[in-house]
C-alpha cells in the first residue's frame, strides 16, 4: 500500500460553510482518514503551513494582503507531481 496523501484545508475570507460541510460527511470521513493525513486546517492544531502538501482545499476569497501572501505560500508548497490546490 502506498503512503497516505497529505491534505490541508485553508479558510480565507469566507463563511466557513465548506469546512462545516466537510465535517458533516459523517462516517465517510473515516474512509477519507484511511487515505489522507490532515496536516493543516482550522480543524486541527497545526499553526504553520507545512513545507509539502499533496492536496489543499481553499475556502473563501483573497480579500487582503495577508490572504494574498497565504495563497502564494499555499501554491508554492502544494503538490508533489502536479499542483493540487482546489478552490471552493
Amino acid at each position: 500500500m502506498s503512503a497516505k496523501l497529505t491534505l490541508a484545508t485553508v479558510w480565507l475570507d469566507g463563511c466557513s460553510g465548506c469546512h462545516m460541510s466537510f465535517l458533516d460527511i459523517d462516517e465517510r470521513i473515516l474512509e477519507l482518514a484511511d487515505k489522507v493525513d490532515l496536516v493543516y486546517s482550522p480543524l486541527v492544531d497545526a499553526k504553520d503551513f507545512p513545507e509539502h502538501v499533496d492536496i489543499t482545499l481553499v475556502e473563501g476569497a483573497v480579500s487582503s494582503v495577508d490572504d494574498r501572501e497565504k495563497i502564494k505560500k499555499i501554491r508554492a508548497h502544494t503538490g508533489r507531481w502536479s499542483r493540487s490546490a482546489i478552490a471552493l
